[in-house]
């Protein structure tokens, strides 16, 4: 294996390591916000709590491409890479629209 093949595997680890990195800190973000589903009101309470599966869904489907990245070694690495950005980009929107939904029922009380 040359130099440049192991400076370029080297890169690659990283900035995975780097996706899963954001994606633990995610799951930790996702935990929280299904905590705040259980203490919703229960008008709201399965709103929010469907919102939070949509959430975790995005997660486990963005967690699971990352874990098939070994298996694709020899597919193109950016666009692998790409598809769990944007995976993790749906994490992003689904979060976002279940803790709007979490600081309505708040706001209702």
């Amino acid at each position: 294996m040359s130099n440049a093949t192991d400076q370029s595997s080297s890169h690659g680890d990283t900035a995975f390591d780097g996706l899963e990195r954001v994606l633990d800190e995610w799951r930790s973000k996702i935990d929280r916000l299904l905590v705040q589903a259980d203490l919703a009101s229960m008008d709201v309470s399965d709103d929010v709590r469907s919102r939070a599966e949509a959430v975790e869904n995005a997660w486990l489907a963005a967690k699971r491409r990352l874990g098939d990245i070994p298996t694709d070694a020899g597919s193109n690495l950016g666009s692998v890479r790409a598809g769990v950005e944007k995976l993790v980009d749906d994490v992003r929107q689904a979060y976002l629209s279940a803790e709007a939904a979490v600081r309505r029922s708040r706001a209702t009380k």
